[in-house]
């Protein structure tokens, strides 16, 4: 019964409407992998980047979002100013099934005592609706048969980062779509759609040992209202990492454990913990993620933490 009231409640938001937003992931490893929201991140581990992650969104509730992701990024010039990347992600939440494939380009300047990066972002996502996967309900014009459509999309972005600093601004998908009067889905473009990130963030030297990195990420679109991260994890030894965010629109508190293996491997886990209604139904959300970097000569004195 529940999963047939999701799936209710998904349809009558695509039906309804006959508009949809712009796509973009949602995940709790931004942090450590940042061309999830920003095109230009790619080549900025100065090293060749293979990051997995997969997230299972709120447990227990049938029909819920499930998010695999790939990305692989790397600078392509000797002095490490050119940057390409890919990104391979697939979506699945009641009976909607998003698979999108985007390419990156960034190119990084110098900048006080960092690096400036700027990234474009080129891909297409591919959306099959398949209303025969509708259980508990009766067949209906609307509710039979299946829906495919492919969606191009660009993104663009800016960042900067240094030992102690970073901070971004990005527009992950440009494009958005709708449903015409017959039932095709069409390209256009409106700015009150247009979702900015915004993050920022620092690296504070508690002692020999143990670091602070606090950071922030703001989500804003004029047609829907702002949602803020609100990030801090401590860092020991460079080899150990736990934190924490709270999420104040979904009312979310996330927990964040990283364990950096090898200088190549990281390991990382984080837990969403719902506060709001939705803690009646479900037991959480959890997403493990995998970075390997090849060739990637780690400095005792200045690791990358960003």
């Amino acid at each position: 019964m529940k999963k047939s009231i999701l799936i209710i409640l998904i349809i009558a938001q695509f039906a309804g409407s006959r508009v949809a937003a712009q796509q973009y992931s949602i995940t709790s490893q931004y942090l450590t992998n940042g061309l999830v929201i920003n095109p230009a991140y790619a080549g900025t581990r100065e090293a060749l980047s293979v990051n997995a992650s997969y997230r299972h969104q709120w447990v227990r509730i049938e029909g819920a979002p499930k998010f695999q992701n790939l990305t692989i990024h790397s600078p392509v010039s000797k002095k490490e100013k050119v940057a390409l990347g890919f990104m391979l992600n697939h979506t699945s939440f009641a009976i909607t099934h998003n698979t999108g494939l985007n390419a990156f380009y960034a190119y990084k300047i110098p900048v006080w005592h960092g690096k400036l990066s700027f990234g474009l972002k080129a891909g297409i996502d591919i959306t099959n609706i398949n209303y025969d996967e509708v259980d508990g309900v009766q067949p209906e014009e609307l509710f039979e048969g299946s829906s495919s459509f492919a969606l191009p999309n660009f993104g663009a972005g800016a960042y900067y980062y240094s030992d102690h600093l970073f901070a971004g601004l990005s527009l992950p998908s440009l494009l958005s779509y709708r449903q015409s009067e017959k039932d095709e889905y069409v390209i256009y473009y409106d700015y009150k759609l247009d979702r900015l990130f915004l993050t920022a963030g620092a690296l504070i030297n508690l002692s020999d040992l143990i670091r602070l990195k606090p950071s922030f990420l703001l989500r804003y679109a004029v047609a829907d209202k702002a949602e803020v991260d609100l990030n801090a994890t401590f860092i020991f030894a460079d080899v150990l990492s736990f934190g924490g965010s709270y999420r104040l629109a979904e009312k979310a508190i996330v927990a964040l454990v990283d364990l950096q293996v090898t200088p190549q491997l990281r390991v990382g886990y984080s837990f969403d913990y719902q506060t709001g209604h939705l803690n009646n139904y479900t037991s959480g959300t959890h997403e493990i993620a995998l970075r390997y970097e090849f060739e990637f000569k780690v400095s005792a004195a200045s690791p990358r933490y960003f």
